[in-house]
């Protein structure tokens, strides 16, 4: 974990010396790296002290090191092989090197060096870090101590720049590039740092540079780091607290873009992440979206709402030109407006599409592209595109060509909280899905209403305004036929009487406080035994998800619900 303290103000440098000092360092370290200057005595050694470490025979590694060459051979075992690193480097054995050797030799001291820039903040654990960067600074001075001109030595460096080795370098040095005016690579290659073996430095100076390049973009605009970020070594590059470059990268574009990501930050979201609309317990919804947070998880689900809803019109009206279908035509704008009405209330919390052969065929030709949101597949029904609408206290289920827009009030079926559902029929959703709502809810009210160009609205605002929803008509209408409706039928009168609900809803809060964590399952009994309210499974199941969307409770991968 890559804890940082905080970040230390830079000193003036000379930084075109101490850049030459750099690339001989840099030169000196590669060699060490790459094993120059390794005879067969040295590799005989180098097996020697890999069996001492690996079998724990601590008194012959250390009688190995009292000798400047197993000091050597050790250091540069820290480096390539981990579990001599895992089992030796640790402050015993820094500190008897140190009572033994004062002063290193110099392969010792860049092996060293090499090995803090190529591991850097996985080196944490403990005190090993600090005992390393502590060691590297005492043997820097002893060795420039011993210079009569320490201006050309390359170890002034990290003599003159002490912030170098420690935690804030890569802060720090994405810092320097913002005041110089120069990309992180051109700062880096300014200073030889790029030369430097490849390792965790350079992957989190280049991390930093790019999510704290993310947090200052315009909002929704395309940048060569949103490239970057993608690849998927930068994006599952460890961080911080558990996470990953990527979920940094999510966080970011998600809270910086609200409720209004550009098809820039939305496609960057989903090639990343893909859909979070699946089961929880799918492998890329654990790597990728619970990490994040439900809060994010929700709003990225609200943003494909309004994609979904974008492509199911879109669908419907590029059929329509298409056939020359003038009834779809003429009734289409008024549709259009009422569905993106119930958005704009901030009604709907989350939505599914559902499209068949030929209505799939007519997005992708939307688009020009594939298709990156899910959607369920209708099977027997070619060119229907039908979108599924979770507006909290109610459901939209609508569809295009004779198909009815279907309002309940209460989760139609179970299945649409399935996201492993890839496929339903005309069957399942106009006799299936009443029966199981009828079942769930004996007292639930539903409304299939036919597309009446004189009275579809009505029917619709009618239903939703008895059952306590409040509407704004303007939001539901164009101007022009917002005036005509209200001259005709006047505004509606929204009936309030819901106090059997809001007992439930209390009721339930109660059982949470005082039994969380708990099942669905065992709610539906404290209801029955605690508060003398009869619920089944699914209202109870029905309200949790509503009140999970809003982040008032919360849900784990077993199935427990406590309060948020």
């Amino acid at each position: 974990m890559l804890l940082l303290p905080p970040i230390p103000e830079l000193p003036q440098f000379n930084w075109e010396r101490i850049s030459q000092q750099w690339s001989s360092l840099t030169v000196q370290t590669k060699k060490i790296a790459d094993g120059a200057g390794q005879g067969e005595e040295f590799k005989s050694l180098e097996q020697q002290v890999n069996r001492y470490v690996m079998y724990d025979q601590k008194e012959k590694l250390k009688e190995t090191l009292i000798k400047r060459k197993g000091v050597r051979v050790l250091t540069q075992l820290w480096i390539d092989k981990e579990e001599v690193r895992k089992n030796s480097l640790n402050e015993e054995t820094i500190d008897y090197i140190q009572a033994i050797h004062p002063k290193l030799g110099m392969s010792s001291l860049m092996n060293l060096i090499s090995l803090v820039y190529r591991y850097f903040d996985a080196l944490v654990d403990g005190n090993i870090f600090n005992r390393l960067t502590q060691w590297l600074n005492h043997q820097i001075e002893l060795r420039l101590k011993d210079r009569k001109n320490s201006s050309d030595t390359i170890l002034s460096v990290l003599n003159q720049a002490k912030w170098l080795l420690d935690l804030t370098a890569p802060k720090a040095l994405v810092n320097l590039a913002k005041q110089n005016h120069l990309d992180l690579n051109e700062q880096l290659k300014k200073l030889r740092l790029n030369e430097l073996p490849q390792g965790r430095f350079l992957d989190i100076c280049h991390a930093q540079y790019y999510l704290d390049t993310l947090r200052e973009i315009p909002v929704g605009e395309q940048h060569d780091v949103l490239h970057e970020l993608l690849k998927h070594d930068v994006a599952t590059m460890p961080f911080e607290e558990g996470k990953r470059i990527g979920h940094i990268a999510l966080e970011i574009i998600i809270d910086r873009s609200a409720g209004a990501p550009s098809e820039i930050w939305q496609n960057f979201v989903l090639n990343l992440a893909g859909d979070p609309r699946i089961a929880n317990t799918a492998n890329n919804y654990r790597q990728w979206w619970k990490p994040i947070g439900e809060n994010r998880i929700k709003a990225v689900t609200s943003w494909l709402a309004k994609e979904d809803l974008r492509l199911f019109l879109g669908a419907i009206e590029e059929y329509a030109n298409y056939i020359g279908d003038e009834a779809l035509n003429r009734m289409f704008p008024a549709r259009k407006r009422f569905l993106e009405g119930l958005y704009e209330h901030g009604f709907v919390r989350n939505a599914r599409l559902m499209l068949g052969n030929q209505a799939e065929l007519t997005v992708k030709r939307v688009l020009g592209k594939s298709l990156t949101t899910s959607y369920i597949k209708l099977r027997g029904m070619a060119q229907t595109s039908i979108i599924y609408l979770d507006c909290g206290d109610f459901h939209i289920i609508e569809g295009s060509h004779n198909f009815k827009l279907w309002i309940y009030m209460g989760l139609p079926s179970e299945k649409l909280n399935d996201y492993s559902l890839s496929e339903l029929n005309h069957f399942a959703l106009t006799n299936s899905f009443p029966q199981e709502y009828k079942r769930n809810y004996p007292k639930g009210e539903l409304m299939p209403i036919q597309h009446s160009p004189t009275s579809w609205q009505k029917n619709a605002i009618d239903f939703l305004t008895q059952n306590g929803v409040e509407l704004d008509l303007e939001k539901l209408f164009d101007k022009d036929e917002y005036r005509r409706y209200i001259n005709r039928y006047g505004l509606p009168v929204v009936k309030k009487n819901f106090e059997e609900k809001n007992l439930f809803e209390i009721n339930l809060l109660n059982a949470l406080e005082m039994y969380q964590p708990i099942t669905a399952k065992e709610l539906v009994k404290v209801l029955n035994s605690e508060f003398n309210m009869m619920a089944d499974r699914s209202t109870v199941n029905s309200k949790l998800y509503s009140m999970l969307s809003e982040s008032r409770v919360t849900r784990d991968d077993m199935l427990y619900w406590q309060l948020a």
